[in-house]
């Protein structure tokens, strides 16, 4: 055998756990063969299993902070997936009310424009203009406020 294939197994033999189908196989057959690779890999195995029977404990303040930190990511994971269903709830809202509005809100803008006399393009332009004004305006206001209304610290304002 090539001095490779036996630095292969060795590598295989620590990474059994991940590696493939075809490696393990690849591993098993060599093992079978090679009395110096076999031997290495119960070495390994009775290393590993000796390593699990030693008990290891974390110092209790250690605990406490590391239970203290999860648990306040969670109450953060919860309040960013409650903030996000409101987001979605907002953006349905407002989808339906343009879809109901924008047909009302045109006949209106058409109605008005024959009345005073301009132009359908005047009418028209005035039209998308006071539609999207909100838009713009909202726009406006989150970049002068910072894009996500956060501090420096990522904590929301005003909580």
């Amino acid at each position: 055998m090539k001095p490779d294939a036996h630095e292969r197994a060795r590598q295989l033999v620590a990474w059994s756990d991940i590696a493939s189908q075809s490696e393990q196989l690849w591993l098993r057959t060599h093992l079978r063969d090679c009395e110096a690779c076999r031997e290495y890999a119960q070495r390994t195995e009775r290393l590993v299993q000796s390593l699990r029977t030693v008990p290891i404990a974390a110092n209790r303040a250690l605990v406490r902070a590391t239970q203290a930190r999860v648990r306040l990511r969670a109450e953060e994971l919860k309040r960013r997936r409650e903030r996000l269903w409101l987001v979605w709830m907002s953006c349905v809202l407002v989808g339906l009310t343009a879809a109901i509005t924008t047909p009302l809100l045109w006949s209106g803008f058409a109605w008005l424009g024959r009345w005073a006399g301009v132009s359908n393009p005047v009418w028209q332009f005035g039209f998308v203009m006071f539609w999207i004004a909100p838009t713009i305006a909202a726009s406006i206001l989150f970049l002068a406020h910072g894009t996500h209304l956060a501090d420096h610290n990522g904590r929301t304002q005003g909580s």
